[in-house]
């Protein structure tokens, strides 16, 4: 009896000793798979936060990268957008226009008239060749005047000029220009071309048909029109009617007086006869 109840003691023990291995290591697996689960939550739980930082990031990028693009295209369209800048062009040199060769002088008949170079109200150059026929076909007659704003004979001159001219000798070939060479002391260009300007709206407003000539000019320099002189000093008003076609000097005259209007028109229509 005794040995029986030590075997069966042995026996509980064995059992006791089992079940106490086979709950220990159930419950270790489980505490361990429910910690393996929890972590894997956790990091699925992390995980989307990472993967929409990801995505977040890429969006992120392909926004930067498409920023860049339209930084370039707007850059581009910019470019095109914006017209270049041209450099201002060169000042035009004046057109070389043709002319007949030249005489020393062109201070008498037969003389060929130098291609003096004058400013008109608006100080654009002019060159006498444009009133030359091959360049001007309408040109027949050129009547060139010399004059200065205070000389008496001038006046004088000035104020029958729009008595002699007419829209029908303008219209037959005859071509005027009046040159202001300063005052009888001497020329002053510097006052050009606002003083000439403002005489010649006075003028052409008093008469409107007649006074509207080919130009109303000025001289910057003397050194060509000292070869239409006679003598040392100019005589006001000195006048010269040309032939455009040749540029040829058909009279030369100097000074003013009373009863020269008749005589000048009478002149004049014989000329765009003649030519």
């Amino acid at each position: 009896m005794e040995m029986f109840m030590k075997k069966f003691m042995i026996l509980i023990a064995a059992v006791c000793a089992v079940f106490f291995f086979v709950s220990c290591g159930g419950s270790s697996g489980t505490k361990d798979d429910e910690k393996n689960d929890k972590d894997e939550v956790s990091d699925s739980e992390e995980n989307p936060d990472s993967e929409v930082e990801d995505s977040e990031v890429k969006d992120e990028e392909v926004t930067d990268s498409e920023v860049a693009d339209s930084e370039v295209t707007d850059s581009e369209v910019a470019d095109e957008e914006t017209p270049d800048t041209e450099e201002p062009d060169e000042p035009a040199e004046p057109e070389e226009l043709a002319y007949p060769e030249v005489t020393p002088k062109s201070n008498k008949e037969g003389d060929i008239a130098q291609n003096i170079i004058v400013y008109d109200d608006l100080d654009v150059e002019h060159q006498l060749a444009e009133w030359y026929k091959p360049n001007n076909p309408e040109s027949k007659l050129i009547w060139l005047i010399f004059t200065t704003y205070d000389c008496a004979p001038c006046h004088q001159m000035k104020d029958d000029l729009p008595e002699i001219n007419s829209r029908e000798y303008e219209e037959q070939g005859l071509r005027i220009i009046l040159v202001f060479n300063g005052m009888l002391e001497g020329p002053q260009p510097e006052l050009e071309p606002a003083k000439l300007a403002e005489y010649k709206d006075i003028f052409v407003s008093e008469y409107p048909d007649s006074a509207d000539f080919e130009i109303y000019g000025y001289l910057r320099e003397q050194k060509i029109f000292k070869k239409f002189v006679q003598g040392i000093y100019p005589s006001y008003p000195t006048y010269l009617f040309i032939d455009a076609s040749t540029m040829e000097i058909i009279e030369y005259g100097g000074g003013w007086g009373d009863g020269m209007v008749n005589s000048t028109k009478s002149k004049i229509e014989i000329l765009l006869e003649e030519l």
